[in-house]
């Protein structure tokens, strides 16, 4: 992680690397080369322990200080460029409210101790994990304006899988029988054409295709809902995770782990997401075929 490389280990002096084993005290979270700690056996900061601070939390307000310097240097740099009358060079693209970016940072150059709702945006990032630059700066956004719709591609032709990689499970399940129950005519006109429709509907009426084409255009609306709300839905799904986690945590260590590990995404959520709505479909033919 970025808050241990470069700092010292306590025990044996040598700052740590990208390749290093890294353990840390699940009480204070100072980190260790794990043979260093597995030879002293405890953790030596002790006046961190006696003072019940936590070595992440200090390192953190420590990084937001260095990188609050750095937007300071580079926007006096900026401005005496500007009183040459020379253009300041954009190294990093600009986004929404002209914040720069930095990809190489976990919160991609914004502050990470901002308030998000009661989650900080470092909190935010860890829980995002993958795409951070797309989503920190949106969800900053909706934050501070309010706005809530935003435009979701995936959303739009496949919420059930977003909702499952994003570990979304209310959501994903709450969508598919959405889509379900208003594709029910779909599915009676396939099994039609395969000539096991039940005999009490006629797929080939007008009220049927009137039904129908009804089902067509509100499946229409409820895809463009996914689409322009998706992105608000998991920014508010983060959000209450997050503060749930922090509510539970019994550690800095600990929440910041289980944030880890309840965030990010899924392929093996949209391989059973896929399942189970395959199996929901099989279960309504099924169930259709008895009333024949």
């Amino acid at each position: 992680m970025l808050e241990y490389q470069g700092q010292p280990c306590m025990i044996c002096g040598k700052p740590f690397t990208e390749q290093d084993d890294i353990v840390t005290c699940p009480d204070c979270g100072t980190p260790y080369h794990r043979a260093c700690y597995r030879e002293t056996g405890a953790c030596v900061n002790t006046a961190l322990h006696e003072s019940g601070g936590s070595w992440v939390v200090e390192r953190r307000q420590e990084i937001v200080r260095q990188q609050r310097a750095e937007k300071f240097a580079e926007q006096a740099a900026q401005a005496a460029e500007r009183e040459r009358g020379e253009q300041p060079k954009m190294f990093n693209g600009s986004l929404y409210d002209g914040v720069r970016l930095n990809p190489h940072d976990p919160c991609v150059g914004l502050d990470p101790e901002e308030n998000m709702d009661g989650a900080t945006m470092r909190e935010v990032a860890e829980f995002v994990g993958t795409n951070r630059f797309y989503y920190l700066p949106l969800f900053r956004l909706m934050k501070q304006t309010g706005r809530k719709y935003s435009f979701n591609l995936v959303c739009l032709f496949f919420p059930q899988l977003y909702f499952a990689n994003r570990k979304m499970w209310l959501m994903t399940l709450g969508s598919m029988i959405a889509e379900l129950l208003l594709s029910v005519t779909t599915v009676l006109q396939y099994m039609n054409e395969m000539q096991i429709s039940p005999s009490w509907v006629d797929v080939n009426s007008a009220g049927f295709l009137q039904i129908d084409t009804i089902m067509s255009f509100v499946r229409l609306g409820i895809s463009v809902i996914w689409c322009l709300f998706g992105n608000y839905f998991y920014y508010r799904f983060a959000v209450r995770r997050i503060k749930t986690i922090k509510k539970e945590a019994v550690s800095e260590a600990a929440r910041l782990e289980q944030i880890q590990s309840e965030g990010g995404t899924s392929t093996g959520n949209i391989v059973l997401a896929l399942v189970i709505e395959a199996s929901l479909v099989a279960a309504f033919v099924f169930i259709t075929t008895l009333l024949h």
